[in-house]
């Protein structure tokens, strides 16, 4: 057994061969550990960059500058959708017969009071 091949599976330090270099196993420790850094910064600013924008949201929703999404419907539409829910017609066809997606006749029939309240914040008569 000569040098090289008793020290190689020990972790000591050993430079022959390898023109002065250490080579212990850990030769991207460092370069990982600043990986691992710089993902774990740009996960925090992430982080704090969403509570920023809901603390924003939060605060307009309290003033009368947050409307929300703008409806894609009109009030025609919003009355037909819901005359058809009443009679228990199924969504693609409410929404095949009203030219709206099945997302929009979903949000009406979850939320026919925020579909009310969407179209009197935005004004609209009109798609």
């Amino acid at each position: 057994m000569d040098a090289r091949t008793g020290l190689a599976g020990s972790g000591e330090d050993r430079r022959a061969g390898t023109h002065g270099r250490i080579a212990t196993g850990h030769r991207y420790a460092v370069r990982d550990a600043l990986i691992a850094f710089m993902a774990a910064t740009a996960q925090a600013q992430a982080e704090a960059t969403k509570e920023a924008q809901r603390a924003g949201i939060d605060h307009a929703k309290g003033s009368s500058i947050y409307w929300g999404r703008k409806p894609s419907f009109t009030r025609d539409q919003l009355r037909a959708v819901q005359g058809m829910l009443s009679q228990d017609a199924g969504v693609s066809a409410i929404a095949s017969t009203t030219g709206l997606t099945r997302q929009t006749i979903y949000r009406i029939k979850d939320d026919p009071a925020g579909a009310e309240g969407a179209l009197a914040k935005w004004g609209r008569e009109t798609p």
